[in-house]
């Protein structure tokens, strides 16, 4: 069984992955589509992820709050966090996939 601190460093390699597969989408020198990508996804998070798996992704990637942190803040445990980054790096990635 993985430890706090290896779902924590498995968690954020998966978003550091999905964060450079975006980046790199559209060759490097294209920001018109790199840009158009982001707006996508940013559209994507609002439409279909919970209101709770926003919430543990924007504090995890945009606060760089831990794991931990998240959880007490939000009253719920570090498993469930984890839970809902990875459901939410999921559904992102299946609406790259179809852009």
């Amino acid at each position: 069984m993985l430890s706090l601190s290896d779902k924590s460093r498995a968690c954020t390699q998966d978003l550091i992955d999905f964060c450079s597969y975006v980046s790199s989408q559209g060759g490097r020198n294209n920001s018109n589509i790199r840009n158009r990508m982001k707006k996508l996804i940013v559209i994507s998070i609002d439409t279909e992820l919970t209101d709770r798996q926003k919430d543990c992704l924007t504090m995890r990637v945009y606060q760089k709050m831990s794991v931990e942190d998240i959880a007490a803040e939000l009253g719920i445990r570090p498993t469930t966090v984890y839970k809902h980054i990875n459901k939410a790096i999921t559904a992102l990635k299946k609406c790259v996939k179809y852009l």
